[in-house]
């Protein structure tokens, strides 16, 4: 019982780093920015450092995928996953980071939608009002910043709606596949896109100075790295349930992260929004009957971390 408890506790401990994880890359993009970084030269230095180390974590593990498994990652790194992290950079660009973050939570919504469409999710009523809540916390959070930049809500919009094309892909095409390895692969097809974007538009050298330098490795170890590693640990010992519902505080440690790093913060009515983003997101995580638990590869450190659990309904 001792030891059941001592590994229960290392998986709390490793899904809340993971949140924390998650919730310091956009704040160390934005240092970056705010140093002169250029946005294709900060995705492509950051996936491709993020892509070599994850590489070499993930080692022998990739020999287990399958030469079908590594074109299909590849092909959503390159198109769907690069899609969603350039509009959600390019949001770092406009807006500050809670904003853009709690936004993107808007794909949670989406991917629920499309699900109960396809007959695979079952909506009851407490889902209903979730994603309800969803979409009243992201209107709050939207239309209560006190100078909100329309596009720069938009393009955290479309990035959800390309995170949940890629959750939805991903499910379908990478089942059954060694997590980390598809990670590495993932996140090895986004770098692969910016270099050579960056490369081509001259902005491989635009990264900030020391500063902005600094920022990049940050966010490509902690965001990725530890992100993604320590949140499959903790699974592997919690549960994806549970690991799911912890990583969440990715949400208020950004929200105060970026107050103390970047003085960015929220009104009265965007805090109101994002408990209920919050609120929301505890609902669609939480386990029901007759449900089985699936992950979903990380491909790269965004917000929504809980969203890396996919949850179908059991045959």
């Amino acid at each position: 019982m001792a030891r059941f408890r001592t590994r229960e506790r290392i998986g709390v401990a490793l899904c809340l780093l993971a949140g924390v994880a998650f919730s310091a890359s956009p704040v160390l993009v934005q240092i970056a920015y705010r140093h002169g970084a250029a946005l294709t030269g900060v995705l492509g230095w950051r996936y491709l450092l993020a892509a070599i180390v994850l590489l070499l974590v993930a080692g022998r593990r990739l020999r287990t995928l399958s030469r079908g498994t590594v074109a299909a990652a590849l092909a959503l790194g390159v198109v769907v996953y690069a899609a969603d992290s350039f509009l959600f950079f390019a949001a770092l660009e406009r807006t500050s980071a809670p904003l853009a973050s709690l936004v993107h939570y808007a794909h949670l919504a989406l991917v629920v939608g499309v699900g109960a469409l396809a007959g695979r999710e079952r909506l009851t009523g407490r889902r209903v009002v979730a994603l309800a809540a969803i979409f009243a916390g992201v209107a709050f959070v939207g239309g209560g910043a006190a100078d909100p930049d329309a596009l720069g809500i938009v393009l955290a919009l479309g990035s959800a709606l390309a995170y949940a094309a890629y959750i939805l892909l991903s499910d379908r095409l990478l089942r059954d596949a060694d997590p980390i390895a598809l990670t590495a692969v993932l996140t090895s097809g986004v770098a692969a896109t910016f270099v050579v974007v960056a490369a081509a538009g001259g902005t491989l050298g635009l990264v900030g100075g020391p500063t902005g330098i600094v920022s990049l490795v940050a966010a490509a170890l902690v965001g990725s790295v530890v992100a993604v590693t320590a949140f499959l640990g903790g699974i592997s010992l919690v549960g994806p349930s549970t690991a799911s519902l912890l990583v969440t505080v990715e949400v208020p440690v950004t929200i105060a992260l970026a107050a103390v790093v970047l003085g960015q913060r929220l009104t009265p009515a965007q805090l109101v929004g994002a408990a209920l983003v919050v609120a929301a997101i505890a609902v669609l995580q939480a386990p029901r009957r007759r449900r089985r638990l699936r992950l979903v590869p990380a491909a790269a450190p965004e917000p929504a971390a809980a969203a890396r659990v996919a949850l179908v309904d059991a045959a």
